[in-house]
């Protein structure tokens, strides 16, 4: 018998220590020591004899395994690292060494770790133990871990400008002091902040070779020349993941099977991550080319380029851009993210899909709210996709023009409802055309450039769409009275919208169909269409 452990490590508590500053650079910090936490660190803890042949890129030797080695990465990915150990003692000398590097080099950074001893010739399969060691004891070690309670202050102190904390040094930024806690002085090191950047340069590399300036401010994302300052927050997640995930430890859950088993996951990983990194690079080649082929785009901008990848490389994104491009960055990168799936042959020819939440704020909007939002759009655009009752990718946003008070349901409950249960919005929308539903991007595109297209019936008639709006929140009858005053035969009309009357009365059910279109009018750059006149002209 050949006895083993396995351990899984994970994180807690990761969106409050990426995403809770309000300033661009400390979230790019704090995303970057989780990336190393969770790769680097790990490989460069582990015992010497291992299988990981590159610790900067976690690259995976395929030949050298747990039978002939000390430790064996089987996947890092996904926000867990799994590794199987020859003994205890080496599993726990390893955790030792990993969660001292991160206190020390991360402070306010939380990872759990879980151990679990299996025989590999006996029952239960690897497959198995993996299962249960990643959603049993590690979420029970989640639920049972006693919260860090960090000291305060005692007699004479200052808390920190981003975290409250007790500050414990002083930094310069944009030409002025400020306090910060343990947690923000690691997150603003220039090795980190450094790092961050090599692997944005590494693996996004358009960003650099187009000469362009990479913003590490609000501001310099949000703000452009004669506009006000909106940023996108965007945030996507893959569907079914763990289920794919449960489908492979199914297929190989014989003892005789671990190493086959240990394979598909590994690709499975890898595949992931690959088809998710081109898929950013694509969103990323997308705003490259539309400030290449739009002279006056660019200019307003002022070499800066108005996107920001915060956390990547998996198939949990979050970026954020200029308010206008959020919505079409959005839409290309679920695209972009499907069809990379299909080249990946670890998805075995079935399409992987995904979901993306869109935050539109205003540039000093509460960073952590946004965020915030941006997630529970993205939850509501999945529960849309399992409403209609077949997978595919879906997408939901909010403009917020002011803070926003409860749940994304109380504010649509509040904002957007009208009496007799009937929604101004449509959203969230499914990505491509759908015999299910009308509520489909495509329709809700053609919508909105019959209201923007240059030399159209509405375009540049402000008055007139703000009439219609107004009509839109009054209900059916005020929307017919509009038409008439207005001398129109009707309002846009598109041919998936299955209801009579809808382009008269303005409403498609208990939908309206033409609110969301006007109110994003604002908030919106066709960016496919700019980039397509650099390739054709």
């Amino acid at each position: 018998m050949t006895e083993y452990v396995l351990t899984a490590i994970d994180t807690t508590r990761i969106q409050g220590y990426i995403f809770g500053s309000n300033q661009l650079k400390e979230n790019l910090g704090g995303s970057e020591l989780v990336e190393m936490a969770t790769h680097k660190w790990v490989f460069e803890a582990l015992p010497s004899r291992n299988n990981v042949t590159d610790t900067t890129i976690g690259e995976l030797g395929e030949n050298r395994t747990i039978a002939d080695i000390d430790a064996e990465v089987i996947y890092a990915g996904g926000g867990n690292t799994v590794i199987i150990f020859t003994s205890m003692v080496l599993a726990t000398e390893f955790t030792r060494r990993l969660t001292l590097r991160v206190l020390r080099e991360a402070p306010g950074l939380e990872i759990v770790v879980a151990h679990r001893p299996f025989v590999w010739e006996e029952k239960p399969a690897l497959a198995q133990v993996v299962q249960e060691t990643l959603g049993v004891d590690l979420a029970r070690k989640k639920q049972n871990r006693e919260p860090s309670l960090p000291l305060l202050g005692l007699g004479v102190t200052a808390p920190c400008n981003s975290t409250g904390l007790v500050a414990t040094d002083v930094i310069a930024t944009k030409g002025a002091k400020k306090l910060v806690s343990r947690e923000i002085s690691a997150k603003m090191q220039p090795r980190v902040q450094d790092a961050g950047q090599r692997r944005l340069t590494h693996k996004l590399e358009r960003i650099q070779q187009s000469g362009w300036d990479t913003p590490f401010d609000f501001d310099d994302l949000g703000r452009t020349k004669g506009e006000d300052g909106h940023i996108a927050v965007v945030h996507a997640d893959g569907n079914g993941m763990g289920k794919r995930v449960a489908k492979i430890a199914k297929r190989y859950n014989t003892p005789a099977q671990n190493r086959d088993y240990i394979r598909a996951i590994r690709a499975f990983s890898q595949g992931l991550e690959r088809a998710a990194t081109i898929a950013m690079k694509s969103v990323v080649d997308l705003m490259a080319d539309a400030l290449v082929a739009d002279g006056e785009l660019a200019e307003r901008h002022d070499r800066k380029f108005p996107l920001r990848p915060i956390v990547f490389g998996g198939d949990d994104v979050t970026f954020v851009c200029h308010g206008r491009y959020g919505l079409p960055l959005a839409v290309h990168y679920l695209r972009a993210f499907e069809e990379a799936t299909k080249q990946e042959t670890a998805f075995e020819q079935q399409t992987a899909f995904a979901c993306a939440g869109v935050a539109i704020v205003k540039v000093h909007y509460p960073f952590a709210r946004a965020y915030h939002l941006s997630e529970q759009l993205c939850k509501s655009a999945k529960q849309f996709v399992r409403e209609q009752g077949s997978d595919g990718s879906a997408l939901d946003w909010h403009i917020a023009m002011s803070g926003i008070t409860g749940t994304l349901e109380a504010v649509r409950e509040r904002e957007y409802k009208l009496e007799q249960g009937r929604n101004l919005y449509l959203r969230p929308v499914l990505l491509e055309e759908s015999a299910r539903t009308w509520r489909t991007w495509p329709v809700f595109e053609h919508l909105l450039d019959e209201f923007v297209r240059e030399n159209g019936e509405w375009f540049g008639r402000r008055n007139k769409v703000k009439a219609l709006r107004e009509a839109l929140r009054a209900g059916p009858v005020a929307v017919e009275e509009f038409l008439r005053d207005y001398q129109l035969k009707r309002l846009p009309t598109q041919s998936s919208i299955p209801f009579a009357r809808y382009e008269k009365e303005g409403w498609a059910g208990d939908r309206c169909v033409y609110f969301d279109p006007i109110e994003i009018m604002d908030y919106y750059e066709d960016l496919a269409t700019i980039a397509k006149e650099k390739k054709h002209g």
